[in-house]
């Protein structure tokens, strides 16, 4: 069994288990869902990682080669990886997860989008796994360090993997998602503060229970502590205003669903009807059936290279 991030809806290794008595667990028969709407979000999301991508290519350095390897760090079903191996047509593009379920899922859309002579999968948990990697050019870790007790540590290695002129892209939480309206017509005001209260009590519990846990920091202070050059540092924001299209809709559903499951012992009864409401595909005042409910995202992303005079051969 494995445990989903209630913060970011990412799967969580192995070592996230039993931990807390309060953490959902996912079974095998779980596994069809949970990746399709793992799935779906990466496709709402994936202009963070496009936009991140041309960042990037605008700050490489001229005298760069072209990109020929990538690494997909916490690629889940492969919504990234595929984005990643359009966006560098030249390059070989490696999925790196520690779920094989999710890879199995990611080498279907692999071979649905004709990549498969260009993408590969590897099945690994960060920070170990990754010893017999080829040298890479760019290092996509998007919504993964934060399961890593120490993330520094993480940092390094996949700073070590990096080729001449090699670049790392990192994106983590931003700031808290909004999506739903002040007034929802049901349960007490306040509700998207109280959750975003629960979600960094939850947060801090599963950081707690993870091995080697360290206190996280401000992201761009663990790349340096980590040996890694910033290059750049922005914080990126999406917002799709209501109404939201269906794939919008439904993942919004399935946060507020997930949530109502594992803050349950963080919110009070009255909050978890009002989410149970909100998760009602057919009730009139839920998020399925409102037009008043938006997506306002957001990641803190870091772009860092390899520090001036340390150039691996």
């Amino acid at each position: 069994m494995r445990t989903v991030c209630v913060v970011c809806g990412a799967m969580a290794g192995h070592h996230h288990l039993d931990h807390h008595g309060h953490v959902h667990h996912i079974d095998e028969a779980d596994w069809a869902a949970l990746a399709e709407q793992t799935e779906l979000q990466g496709e709402v999301t994936l202009s963070f990682l496009t936009d991140t991508i041309a960042w990037l290519n605008d700050v490489r350095d001229p005298d760069a080669p072209p990109v020929r390897r990538v690494l997909d760090i916490g690629s889940g079903p492969g919504v990234g990886t595929c984005e990643l191996a359009r966006l560098f047509p030249l390059a070989q593009v490696v999925a790196v997860d520690s779920s094989p379920a999710m890879l199995e899922r990611a080498t279907r859309r692999i071979d649905s989008h004709g990549l498969s002579a260009r993408v590969t999968t590897l099945t690994a948990e960060l920070p170990h796994g990754l010893d017999n990697i080829e040298p890479v050019d760019v290092v996509w870790a998007s919504m993964s360090l934060h399961h890593v007790g120490d993330e520094v540590a993480a940092l390094r290695v996949l700073g070590g993997l990096l080729a001449p002129f090699g670049q790392i892209a990192i994106a983590e939480l931003g700031d808290p998602t909004r999506t739903l309206p002040a007034e929802l017509g049901i349960g007490r005001a306040g509700l998207a503060d109280r959750l975003d209260g629960a979600s960094a009590e939850w947060f801090g519990g599963m950081r707690a229970g993870l091995p080697d846990s360290v206190g996280t920091r401000d992201l761009s202070t663990m790349v340096a502590e980590a040996g890694l050059r910033v290059v750049g540092s922005r914080l990126a924001t999406q917002r799709l205003d209501a109404p939201l299209p269906p794939s919008a809709r439904r993942v919004v559903r399935n946060q507020l669903d997930r949530a109502r499951e594992q803050l349950a012992d963080h919110l009070d009864a009255a909050d978890i009807e009002t989410l149970r409401v909100l998760a009602d595909e057919h009730h009139p005042l839920g998020v399925m059936c409102r037009d008043d409910v938006f997506m306002e995202d957001s990641r803190q992303i870091v772009i860092a290279g390899q520090p001036f005079g340390r150039i691996r051969a």
